[in-house]
C-alpha cells in the first residue's frame, strides 16, 4: 500500500471518528487532511475531551428523525417515528419522563393521523387521569372512565362484525387466561358458550354474560370435576358482573363496534389487575378481528401506561396455565396495522415478546440494577462507559435504539410537558 492510500484511510477513519464524537467541523476537518499521521492523536484527544461535555454515546445521524417527533439528540437535532414502526418499549422509574413522552407523541397523532394518507386512531388504556390533557389536542376524544357509573355498554359475548359466533368463542375463552384458568375448565367455559349462543339465535340478539352466568349455574355438577369446573367459571363471572363493570356489561349490544374509528382513552383505575388485562385484551382482540373481516384505512395506535401486567415474565414460565393472548397478537397485529406502545417502571419483569418485538425502545433513569442491566441487554449496549451512565441519566433524558435505520443506541432528551 502506497503512502498517498494509507493517508488517505487514515484519513477517513479519523473523520468518521471526530463524526461519531460530534467534534468534526472546518478546523478538526482540515487538521486531519493536512497532516493524517497525526489523526490518531487528534481523535483520542478529541475523545478525552468529549467526555467532558457530553455523553460517551455516539451522536446520531439524520436517519433517527421521523414525522411524529420524540425528544432530541445531544445535539439538538430532531428524533422521530414513522407511523408504520411497530411497537416501542418505553421504560423508566416515576417520574422520568414516560407519560410526557406519550403525551408528546400521542398529541401529534390526534392532530395530524386525520390529515395523513394512512389515518391513525389513538387508543389509550390509563390507570390515572393525567392522559386527560390530550383533550387539548382534541376536544372529540372519547374518555371511557370503566367503572358502575359508567353510561359505556360492552358485551364481550357480541363478536366483532364479519365474525362468526363460534369463532368468537374461542377467542373469548382465550381472553380468560387473565384469570388464569386450567385447560379443563376453559374447554368447559367453551361448552357452555357455544350452548349459549345455540341457545340465544332464534332471539336476533347475542346473550350478554349475566346470561353465561345463569346458563352455567343451571347445569347440573354430575361429578366433582364438573363442579370444579362449573365453580371455577361462576366465581370469574361472578366477579366481573358484580364488580366496578357491573353496569358496563348489563346490555345485549354494545358500544364496542363503534369505537374503531374513534380516539379513546380508557381508563382502568378502579380494576383489580385480573379485569384489567381481561378488559384490555378484549379491547385489543376485537379491534384485530374487526380490522381482519372489515377493510379500514386506519392505523391504530395503542398506549399502556402500565404493561406489566400484561406482558409478566412470569406467564412465559406457566406452560400449564399458557400465554395471555396478547402475547400471540404482538407478534401479529402488525399485519393490521396496529403498533403497540408499552410503559415499564420495572421492564426485567416483562416477557421476551415485547422485547422482542420492540422497533424503538427508551430507557429513561431506572433505580433497580436488574431493570438497568435488562435494558442494557435488550438494547444491546456492552461498552462499559456507555453502561456506567445508564446509571446516572437525569430526569427526561433517555437512550435511545431503534431496530431498524440507526441501531446505534443514542441519548435523546425530552422536552417538558406541564401536566
Amino acid at each position: 500500500m502506497n503512502n498517498y492510500a494509507k493517508n488517505l484511510i487514515l484519513s477517513l477513519n479519523a473523520i468518521e471518528s471526530l463524526k461519531k464524537l460530534g467534534m468534526l467541523n472546518l478546523q478538526t476537518g482540515r487538521r486531519v487532511l493536512r497532516d493524517p499521521e497525526t489523526a490518531n492523536s487528534l481523535v483520542e484527544q478529541a475523545s478525552e475531551v468529549s467526555k467532558l461535555f457530553r455523553s460517551p454515546f455516539e451522536i446520531p445521524s439524520g436517519d433517527v428523525d421521523g414525522p411524529f417527533k420524540l425528544g432530541l439528540t445531544e445535539k439538538g437535532k430532531s428524533i422521530g417515528l414513522y407511523p408504520h414502526e411497530c411497537h416501542s418499549l418505553f421504560s423508566g422509574q416515576t417520574g422520568s419522563g414516560k407519560t410526557t413522552l406519550l403525551i408528546i407523541l400521542f398529541s401529534q397523532a390526534l392532530q395530524l393521523g386525520g390529515g395523513l394518507q394512512e389515518k391513525i386512531r389513538s387508543w389509550l388504556f390509563s390507570k390515572s387521569s393525567e392522559l386527560r390533557y390530550l383533550l387539548r389536542f382534541d376536544r372529540d376524544l372519547l374518555v371511557v372512565n370503566l367503572n358502575r357509573t359508567s353510561p359505556f355498554k360492552m358485551n364481550p359475548l357480541e363478536p366483532p362484525p364479519g365474525i362468526k359466533a363460534k369463532h368468537w368463542a374461542s377467542i373469548f375463552v382465550d381472553l380468560w387466561q387473565a384469570f388464569r384458568i386450567w385447560e379443563g375448565t376453559k374447554g368447559f367455559l367453551l361448552e357452555c358458550l357455544i350452548d349459549c349462543y345455540e341457545k340465544y339465535s332464534a332471539t336476533g340478539h347475542y346473550p350478554s354474560l349475566y346470561d353465561l352466568y345463569a346458563h352455567v349455574n343451571a347445569i347440573p355438577g354430575k361429578s366433582q370435576r364438573l363442579s370444579v369446573y362449573k365453580d371455577g367459571i361462576l366465581t370469574r363471572l361472578g366477579a366481573l358482573i358484580n364488580g366496578p363493570l357491573s353496569s358496563v356489561f348489563d346490555c345485549s349490544q354494545g358500544h364496542t363496534r363503534y369505537l374503531t374509528d374513534l380516539n379513546v382513552i380508557f381508563e382502568i383505575l378502579y380494576l383489580n389487575l385480573e379485569q384489567q388485562v381481561f378488559i384490555t385484551n378484549y379491547l385489543i382482540s376485537y379491534l384485530f378481528l374487526y380490522k381482519m373481516a372489515n377493510e379500514t384505512n386506519l392505523r391504530h395506535w395503542i398506549a399502556m401506561d402500565d404493561a406489566n401486567s400484561l406482558f409478566q415474565s412470569l406467564y412465559e414460565y406457566r406452560s400449564d396455565l399458557g400465554l395471555p393472548i396478547i402475547h400471540h397478537l404482538l407478534a401479529t397485529v402488525r399485519k393490521n396495522k396496529i403498533n403497540i406502545f408499552a410503559c415499564s417502571q420495572t421492564p426485567h419483569q416483562l416477557g421476551a415478546s415485547i422485547h422482542s418485538n420492540s422497533f424503538t425502545k427508551v430507557m429513561f433513569s431506572l433505580s433497580n440494577g436488574k431493570d438497568i442491566e435488562n435494558m442494557q441487554q435488550s438494547m444491546g449496549i456492552t461498552d462499559k462507559d456507555q453502561k456506567a451512565y445508564c446509571y446516572r441519566l437525569q430526569p427526561r433524558e433517555a437512550i435511545v435504539k431503534f431496530s431498524g435505520r440507526y441501531q446505534e443506541p443514542f441519548i435523546m432528551r425530552v422536552p417538558e410537558v406541564n401536566l
